[in-house]
């Protein structure tokens, strides 16, 4: 998915949580003001971006959840794809 991303957007602002997590990609954006940011996975990854986001005291950020995985409850609670 990351690869796929990076070719469709600019690669610079495609950033694996996998590797070290949201904080070093938040940390680049901060200063920006207000940004938009697009969360690729479920609710606990999702959860992570926004406690990150906190913690840095960054509050004008708008984002985006694209629901990936399986067992994706969040998807599920907003009525987004198939159900079951």
């Amino acid at each position: 998915m990351a690869r796929v991303l990076r070719s469709l957007l600019n690669p610079a602002q495609v950033f694996d949580l996998s590797q070290g997590g949201p904080a070093s990609g938040l940390r680049l954006l901060k200063g920006v003001g207000s940004f938009r940011a697009l969360a690729c996975g479920g609710d606990g990854t999702v959860g992570w971006v926004l406690q990150e986001a906190d913690a840095l005291g960054i509050q004008q950020m708008q984002l985006g959840i694209m629901p990936l995985g399986t067992g994706n409850d969040l998807g599920q609670v907003l009525g987004w794809g198939a159900s079951l």
